[in-house]
C-alpha cells in the first residue's frame, strides 16, 4: 500500500534547510576580482552615455579600442554598488543562486511532477555543485538564464505554452554576458530532437514551432550594439586566452576536489540517473540534455556548473523511475530531509569566509591601495593581474593601471604572457620597465609561488610595504625616492624572510632585522608570512 505524501512540515524543514543552505553559501563576502573594474566602466557608461568604446583604466592600452560586450551587467553592478554598496553586491548574488535554485525546484516538482524526495536530492545535489560559480560576474547572470530557458522547454515538452519566451532571454543574455552561443545551441538541439520524434518516432511533436523558435533565438543574438562581434570575438577569446586563464583550466581531478567536492557528486548523480533515464525512457531530449550537460561542462573548470544545470532534469527522472515505491514509502521523509541536511552541512563546511556584507578577507590588497593613497605614490606602477580591478576601482583615474582581468580585447595573449614571465624572470621584467618607467609596484605576497622574487635582491627597488596582501616596492632615485629613504625596508626580504634575517645576524645586523620584523607584524597583524617567520626565529633562538 502507498503511504501518503509527506507532510508539510517535512516539505517546510527541508525547503529551510536546503534554501537556507544555498542562502549561507550565496551571502559570503565578495571576492571576485573581475567586479571592481565592471563596476567602474557602468559608471564610465552612465557619465559618458557611451559604451565606453575605448580603454581609459590602463596606461599600457590606453585608447585601445574595447567594446565592452558584457555592458549590462556592468551597469547592472554599478547601479547595484551605487543603491547599497557592497551589502547590494552580496544580496543579489545570493538572490541569482537562490533565483536559479528556485527554478530547478520548479522545473523538477511542477513540469517533471517528481516525488518530493527525488527533488530534494537533485536541487541539493546540483545546486551545491554549481554554487561555486556563482559570483559577482555576467557569467552568474548567464546560469540564471539557462535555468530559466529549461524550465521554459520542460513547460513546452509538457504541453503548456511560453517557450517563445525563450528569444527575450536571448537577447538578455547577449547583452550581458559574451557567452552568447550556448542557450541557441540548447534551442537548437531542442529542434533537432522534436524534428527527430515528429518525422522518425511519429510522436506529436509541435516540431515547427520549436525550429522557429530555435532559429530567431539565433538571430535574437545579434540584438547588441556590437551585432556578429559579440559572437567573433567571443571564440577569439576561447582561442587566445584559455591557456592563460586558471578558470578556462581543463578539468582535473584533483582540482575539481579543491574547487568544488560537490560537482564529484554531482557528476555521478547526472552519469547514473541520466543512464536510467535513457534506458527506461528512451528520452532522446533528456539523452541530448546529458550529451549537452557532459559535453559542455568537461571543457574547463568555469563550464563545470552545465552538468548540473543541464543534467538536473533528466537524472532526477532517472533515478525517480527506479523503485517507486521508495520515494513514497515509509522512508519518504528521511529520504526527503537527508539530501538537504547534506547539502547545509557541505556549504557550511566549506573552507570559506562566513556570510558577511563586504570583503571576503585577506583576499584584496586593502592595506596596500590605503599606503599607496596615503603616501600619496605618483607615476606609473606595475601591479598584480589579478589585482588590478580593485586598484582601478580605489585609485582610477589617479593612477592607471598596467593590466588587470580584461582579457577581452584590451589586452593580447602576447601581453599577459609577457606578464606572467616577468613574474619569474628579472631581465624580461627589466625590459617591461625600460618601456614603461614604472614608479612603484604592487604586487602579491605570496612567497611559496616564488614569483616576483627577484625583486627582493634588486637595488633599484625599495620595499615599502608588506601586508598580508600585498607588497608595494617603489623605484630608488624616482618620483617616490622620499618614501624609499624613510619606510624602506633594509634588511628582510618577503620571499624568503626567515633566511634574510639568518643572513642579516650574520653580517651583525640581526637586532635590526627583527626590528623590522616586528615593524612588519605591527603593520598588518594578520600578516600570515611575518608571524611564521617570527615564531620559527624565536624557537631558533630558544634552542
Amino acid at each position: 500500500m502507498t503511504q501518503p505524501q509527506p507532510r508539510r512540515a517535512v516539505a517546510a524543514v527541508a525547503l529551510v534547510l536546503l534554501f537556507g543552505a544555498l542562502a549561507f553559501e550565496g551571502l559570503r563576502p565578495l571576492a571576485d576580482l573581475d567586479v571592481w573594474w565592471n563596476i567602474r566602466l557602468g559608471e564610465v557608461m552612465v557619465q559618458t552615455r557611451s559604451l565606453a568604446p575605448s580603454d581609459v583604466f590602463s596606461y599600457t592600452r590606453f585608447g585601445t579600442d574595447w567594446p565592452w560586450k558584457d555592458w549590462g551587467t556592468a551597469l547592472l553592478l554599478y547601479g547595484t554598488w551605487s543603491l547599497g554598496g557592497l551589502t547590494a553586491l552580496v544580496l543579489l548574488k545570493a538572490s541569482m543562486l537562490l533565483g536559479t535554485a528556485a527554478l530547478q525546484w520548479k522545473m523538477l516538482r511542477n513540469e517533471r511532477g517528481l516525488p518530493l524526495p527525488v527533488v530534494v536530492l537533485g536541487v541539493s545535489v546540483c545546486m551545491s555543485a554549481a554554487s561555486f560559480r556563482f559570483t559577482e560576474r555576467g557569467a552568474t547572470v548567464s546560469l540564471v538564464l539557462v535555468a530559466a530557458l529549461l524550465w521554459l522547454i520542460d513547460r513546452h515538452r509538457s504541453g503548456k505554452s511560453g517557450l517563445l519566451w525563450a528569444v527575450p532571454l536571448i537577447v538578455l543574455n547577449a547583452n550581458m554576458h559574451r557567452g552568447v552561443l550556448l542557450l541557441p545551441v540548447i534551442l537548437g538541439a531542442l529542434a533537432v530532437v522534436e524534428l527527430v520524434e515528429a518525422k522518425l518516432l511519429h510522436e506529436d511533436r509541435a516540431w515547427t514551432r520549436s525550429l522557429g523558435i530555435a532559429a530567431a533565438g539565433s538571430l535574437a543574438v545579434l540584438a547588441t550594439p556590437f551585432g556578429i562581434r559579440i559572437i567573433t570575438t567571443t571564440i577569439a577569446l576561447m582561442g587566445q586566452h584559455s591557456a592563460l586563464i586558471t578558470e578556462w583550466a581543463p578539468v582535473e581531478y584533483e582540482l575539481v576536489k579543491r574547487l568544488s567536492p560537490a560537482t564529484l557528486v554531482a557528476i555521478a548523480f547526472v552519469a547514473v540517473g541520466g543512464l536510467l533515464r535513457a534506458i527506461r525512457s528512451r528520452d532522446p531530449w533528456d539523452l541530448a540534455l546529458v550529451v549537452l550537460a557532459f559535453g559542455l561542462g568537461m571543457q574547463s573548470i568555469r563550464h563545470l556548473p552545465y552538468i548540473a544545470l543541464l543534467g538536473a532534469g533528466p537524472a532526477a527522472s532517472g533515478w525517480a523511475s527506479v523503485g517507486k515505491e521508495l520515494w513514497k514509502g515509509r522512508l519518504q521523509t528521511l529520504l526527503t530531509l537527508a539530501p538537504a541536511l547534506a547539502a547545509l552541512l557541505y556549504l557550511l563546511g566549506r573552507p570559506l569566509p562566513p556570510p558577511s556584507f563586504g570583503l571576503s578577507p585577506a583576499h584584496f590588497p586593502v592595506k596596500g591601495v590605503a599606503f599607496i593613497q596615503d603616501e600619496g605614490l605618483e607615476g606609473p606602477m606595475f601591479n598584480q593581474f589579478g589585482y588590478g580591478g580593485f586598484l582601478l576601482f580605489n585609485l582610477w583615474p589617479q593612477h592607471r593601471v598596467y593590466i588587470d582581468g580584461r582579457t577581452d580585447l584590451v589586452y593580447t595573449p602576447q601581453m599577459v604572457e609577457r606578464y606572467i614571465v616577468s613574474s619569474m624572470d628579472p631581465s624580461v621584467f627589466a625590459e617591461e620597465d625600460n618601456t614603461h618607467n614604472f614608479q612603484f609596484i604592487i604586487v602579491d605576497n605570496s612567497p611559496m609561488q616564488g614569483t616576483f622574487a627577484h625583486l627582493d635582491r634588486n637595488p633599484t627597488w625599495a620595499l615599502v610595504h608588506a601586508s598580508r596582501r600585498s607588497l608595494i616596492y617603489v623605484k630608488r632615485g624616482g618620483l617616490n625616492d622620499a618614501v624609499a629613504n624613510r619606510a624602506a625596508y633594509r634588511w628582510l626580504w618577503p620571499h624568503a624572510l626567515e633566511q634574510s634575517i639568518v643572513q642579516a645576524d650574520r653580517q651583525g645586523h640581526g637586532a635590526e632585522a627583527l626590528m623590522e620584523l616586528q615593524r612588519m607584524r605591527i603593520d598588518d597583524p594578520d600578516n600570515l608570512w611575518a608571524e611564521v617567520a617570527h615564531r620559527r626565529i624565536e624557537a631558533m633562538r630558544a634552542q
